[in-house]
């Protein structure tokens, strides 16, 4: 009886343990109001797309787990994962405020950003030979290139809340040049109202990092699972396929 006994206690706590992972639920941060190709909601506002999405949706078909995404903004979403109130997001080490404090994935994309003026680039230009100008930026994000500038008063840094209304500061002399990721900007010049006023991209990047998903320290089964799955989504090609898919989504 007592063996008996022993053997149902084994086999409840195993039972309540594969229910307890079953329902684990992953909580990822997304910087409002997200940003195409790489996490966004749909046109109808009900669900969350992108490459991230596309990498997720591996994970809990692989791993018993759910993602449940939280909307915020960035700087708030970066306080959150500190505090251990969101599980992971999507970032770069050069724009976290402490880094070794989280853990990250392997690389899953290279993020780009260039400059957009209403004027076309001078064949010269750089930032070094650059005069006094007021840049449009996103709030809350952090630029490595152009931060010194800004810093030493040679560039005027000036905040909004969205790309397109960075490139619309531009394209009413608001500001004199937007910095922006090269994904974000084509589909907003796409569009039938900047067609009508062409805006330039400077012929060099200002900055070039790595994108990777940032995670609780304590979460590093679950980076070792989604490395796996990055890795094996470039060798197939199936990384760059979902990039394309969603950048043409986005046009």
């Amino acid at each position: 009886m007592r063996c008996f006994l022993k053997l149902a206690s084994y086999l409840l706590l195993i039972t309540l343990s594969q229910i307890c992972l079953a329902q684990a639920t992953l909580v990822f941060g997304v910087n409002s109001p997200g940003s195409p190709p790489y996490l966004h909601l749909t046109k109808t506002g009900t669900q969350y797309q992108g490459v991230i999405p596309d990498v997720l949706n591996k994970l809990i078909q692989l791993h018993p787990y759910k993602i449940k995404y939280i909307d915020s903004f960035r700087k708030r979403t970066e306080s959150f994962l500190y505090k251990g109130e969101v599980d992971g997001f999507l970032s770069s080490t050069q724009w976290l405020e402490f880094p070794d404090k989280l853990i990250h994935t392997i690389s899953v994309l290279e993020h780009k950003s260039y400059l957009y003026s209403n004027q076309p680039f001078a064949e010269q230009f750089t930032l070094e030979n650059a005069p006094n100008l007021a840049i449009c930026a996103r709030r809350g994000y952090i630029y490595p290139a152009l931060n010194p500038y800004f810093d030493a008063g040679k560039f005027t840094r000036v905040d909004s809340g969205s790309q397109l209304s960075m490139l619309n500061m531009v394209r009413i002399n608001r500001c004199n040049m937007a910095v922006m990721h090269e994904f974000n900007a084509i589909p907003i010049l796409s569009s039938a109202d900047f067609k009508a006023n062409k805006l330039y991209q400077s012929d060099f990047s200002t900055d070039i990092v790595e994108l990777s998903i940032f995670l609780r320290p304590e979460l590093i089964e679950i980076k070792q699972a989604l490395d796996v799955i990055i890795a094996n989504m470039k060798s197939s090609g199936e990384l760059a396929d979902s990039l394309q898919k969603h950048i043409e989504k986005a046009l």
